[in-house]
């Protein structure tokens, strides 16, 4: 090699330079592992060791693959947001379902002890057939109300839906529209009807939706040993069923409470307007009523 064998020179597109004697570029460990020669001043030289940062080849995005790049991220999020937003919504009416459902277990039991009563239902819940009212159910109201410290009225813009959405919400043994605002801002109502002392409940408020029985407004009753226990589907119906027992009455309310209430409903294939009315016992035991498999909550309909 003629002329090189005491140097080892690399033309980077200039004057030759020296990268084994003396050159502060590259160690001398590396000299033997590269080929010596003087190149040409004006020939480029690709290697890993090259400085010069006009040699390296630039890489960007043009603005049509920005923009379906950012394209098929929008489309991704518009798939997936609500699904996620439908998933803390549900967690957090459960959440407030655990802690209705604690608030008004508590509030049972204080009045059980102001009162002094062993069986509530058999003191307050006795119907006066002549006059027909139930004449101490005031007193059991005034006690339980006492205690939740109600400081307004709940009052709901349209309609309390059932749980399918199917119809606007019809439940006499409880109420679709409890109108006492508890602190919290939930609300809660009590009713003795049927022999029952009967507690519902909007665990998170009027002004907050959905508002359908079984997402956010759930019903429980007080058994004979004072415990508040949630309502639970006792039978599901079917349409020519419902029909059968309409048509057993005369009375035209009847007519109509009777088969929306039949079976204390809780399916998303029942178009009662009571539907919704048995669902606080899969509520609170996690458990969807139309497929026992799965969450209550995080199956919603």
């Amino acid at each position: 090699m003629s002329g090189a064998a005491a140097s080892c020179s690399l033309a980077f597109n200039g004057p030759t330079v020296d990268v084994c004697n003396g050159s502060t570029i590259l160690p001398p460990s590396l000299c033997p592992q590269l080929a010596c020669a003087t190149l040409p001043r004006n020939d480029k030289f690709s290697s890993p060791f090259t400085l010069h940062s006009s040699l390296k080849k630039r890489v960007a995005f043009t603005l049509a693959e920005v923009l379906i790049t950012l394209g098929i991220i929008a489309v991704v999020a518009a798939m997936t947001m609500p699904t996620l937003i439908n998933k803390t919504q549900n967690r957090q009416l459960q959440t407030a379902f655990k802690k209705a459902y604690s608030v008004q277990s508590q509030a049972l039991l204080f009045t059980k002890q102001n009162l002094g009563i062993e069986n509530l239902s058999a003191a307050f819940a006795v119907y006066d057939s002549n006059n027909k009212v139930y004449y101490m159910a005031n007193q059991f109201y005034n006690e339980y109300y006492k205690y939740l410290q109600i400081n307004d009225s709940c009052e709901y813009e349209k309609p309390v839906r059932n749980y399918s959405n199917t119809a606007d919400a019809y439940i006499d043994v409880g109420t679709s529209q409890p109108n006492k605002q508890l602190p919290d801002g939930s609300c809660a109502n009590v009713k003795i009807n049927a022999s029952t002392i009967n507690i519902t409940v909007d665990v998170n408020g009027a002004k907050k939706g959905p508002n359908r029985l079984g997402y956010d407004i759930f019903v429980f009753e007080v058994n004979d040993n004072d415990a508040l226990v949630p309502k639970k589907t006792s039978k599901k119906y079917t349409d020519d069923e419902l029909e059968d027992i309409k048509n057993q009455y005369d009375d035209q309310s009847l007519a109509t409470s009777v088969p929306a209430q039949a079976g204390n409903p809780c399916s998303i294939e029942s178009s009662q307007r009571g539907n919704g009315l048995g669902c606080s016992w899969y509520a609170l035991n996690d458990i969807n009523p139309d497929d026992e498999t799965k969450g209550y909550w995080e199956s919603l309909p």
